[in-house]
């Protein structure tokens, strides 16, 4: 759980920070659609950096952890979902995925889960940042719904993964 924390940060740090583009249009168009569909209460929003949606929403007070697992006594904050709702950030970033994690697998934070990926473009030459932070009773249409839209690792594709129920990790 620890490292956990610390990927999440990072990965929320990577995709506010910049480094990335917003995806396709026309990935933002189906993203868009699936989540209003079920959710006309979220705020989406399109940057030069991502595509970010959100709903329900709230700060929470962490501590940062290092790798060796010493925990700061200083906190910081951080917008999370609150039970029932989500945050799906996807960033377009160049060249193929070098980050520490193993993609794809959900991390269970301290307060709620966060499924990460980066699957690769079509010719290759890029990859998609996703990270998808949701709350312990969102509404599980909507979950399913942006599980189904959202890119995805090759081989959970082709079989080598769970493409109907990503998020699970053993």
């Amino acid at each position: 759980m620890k490292r956990a924390i610390i990927t999440i940060v990072a990965i929320l740090a990577v995709v506010s920070a910049g480094a990335g583009a917003p995806p396709p249009d026309a990935l933002v168009q189906t993203l868009t659609n699936t989540i209003r569909k079920h959710c006309p209460e979220a705020k989406i929003e399109v940057t030069e950096h991502a595509f970010v949606a959100k709903y329900g929403t709230m700060m929470f007070t962490l501590h940062s952890v290092s790798k060796t697992g010493e925990v700061s006594p200083q906190t910081y904050q951080q917008e999370g979902p609150n039970f029932k709702g989500f945050i799906l950030g996807i960033a377009l970033q160049d060249g193929k995925y070098e980050g520490a994690a193993m993609v794809p697998q959900t991390l269970q934070g301290p307060y709620f889960p966060t499924f990460i990926d980066a699957p690769a473009t079509d010719d290759g030459k890029k990859h998609y940042q996703v990270h998808f932070s949701y709350g312990s009773r969102l509404d599980p249409g909507l979950k399913k719904a942006i599980f189904e839209a959202i890119p995805k690792t090759r081989f959970q594709q082709l079989g080598g993964g769970d493409a109907d129920n990503p998020h699970a990790s053993p």
